[in-house]
């Protein structure tokens, strides 16, 4: 399978994003903002899509992991439709980044729910950030 980008984030700051406690959640807030800053040329609509997406999937589905894989391709499709050059290289930031989370994800139930909510954060300080609403 061909993987699209390159993680901007070290193997340590994905298992803090996935082990969120009470100890780190500062540090989980400064990765958010820091990678809400390298993904200013997504559009935030575009960014609530995919934020949208990983929102309806259904934890209580045993198949829930084949769907948060799913954002994989769709993340792929996106950078590949995208025309826009600083458009496309935050688009292959972010694909890359997802992709090595959501392989640490491994079907773990607890690291997506920890997804999940650093998702919501990055979306947050993302819309601050975007160049264009």
């Amino acid at each position: 399978m061909s993987k699209i980008g390159k993680c901007i984030l070290k193997p340590e700051e994905i298992d803090t994003i996935l082990d969120i406690n009470s100890q780190n959640v500062e540090e989980v807030i400064k990765i958010a903002e820091r990678l809400a800053k390298e993904f200013e040329y997504i559009p935030a609509s575009k960014m609530r899509d995919f934020y949208d997406y990983v929102l309806r999937i259904d934890e209580n589905n045993k198949n829930w992991y084949k769907d948060l894989v799913l954002l994989k391709p769709k993340l792929a499709y996106n950078y590949g439709k995208e025309t826009s050059r600083k458009k496309k290289e935050a688009l292959e930031k972010l694909a890359g980044t997802f992709n090595e989370i959501i392989d640490k994800i491994n079907n773990k139930l607890d690291k997506f729910k920890n997804f999940k909510t650093f998702f919501e954060a990055l979306v947050a300080y993302h819309k601050i950030h975007a160049k264009s609403q």
